[in-house]
């Protein structure tokens, strides 16, 4: 395959990350200020199926950014395209689990293998690996002729890195629940979690749709 096609079929992904973001992020939003619309059970796997496909976009994104983009000697920056990878396909792997058991398909013969645990995992891992590959892919950032990419990826960074210190709080509040039976007393307060919890979802969904964007823009 020659370079073209390989830039095509990645600005290609590229614009399917960004619907797929942008989906989630509707999706998350609409959840948090109308959750009664998802009492409907079709409703609810319609957009249970729409938010796998929309998963499964990103992680092609990252699959074609590791064949297409990245170069052999990019160590660091191979590995933590990887890391991302592994990390969605597990989280995608769970999401198919509970789709399979919301259209009452068991697809698992020892369903203990997804276990709560990795649910609340997961979300951390994924927070500190994004984090990773945009800061790694910062540094790699060298022509002046991708300044705003490189200040795109620059917000990614800060993004990713305000997503995991909620994501540490989350994983924290669940530990927590676990040894007492009840949450935090901060957890508990939702003023708290909204004024709190709303803005940095809002951030990093700004900050990785402006990057993924500005990474279309540059694909020719």
């Amino acid at each position: 395959m020659g370079f073209g096609a390989m830039t095509m079929r990645l600005k290609k992904a590229t614009l399917l990350a960004i619907i797929g973001i942008s989906y989630l992020f509707a999706l998350r939003t609409i959840r948090t200020f109308l959750p009664a619309v998802f009492i409907n059970l079709l409703i609810t796997k319609v957009t249970g199926t729409v938010s796998l496909l929309a998963r499964l976009a990103i992680v092609v994104f990252f699959i074609y950014f590791y064949k297409d983009y990245v170069r052999r000697k990019q160590i660091k920056l191979r590995m933590a395209t990887i890391l991302v990878i592994l990390v969605s396909l597990v989280g995608l792997v769970t999401q198919i689990y509970s789709l399979s058991l919301m259209f009452s398909v068991n697809i698992l013969r020892y369903p203990i293998m997804i276990h709560r645990h990795i649910d609340a995992v997961i979300p951390l891992l994924s927070a500190i690996f994004m984090l990773a590959f945009f800061a790694i892919f910062y540094k790699e950032i060298s022509s002046k002729e991708l300044i705003r990419l490189k200040k795109a990826t620059s917000l990614a960074v800060m993004g990713a890195s305000v997503l995991t210190l909620l994501q540490i709080f989350v994983l924290f509040n669940y530990l927590y629940y676990l040894q007492s039976g009840r949450p935090t007393s901060l957890a508990s307060n939702k003023i708290v979690v909204f004024s709190i919890g709303i803005p940095i979802i809002l951030f990093w969904f700004l900050a990785s749709f402006i990057f993924f964007v500005s990474f279309y823009k540059v694909q020719k």
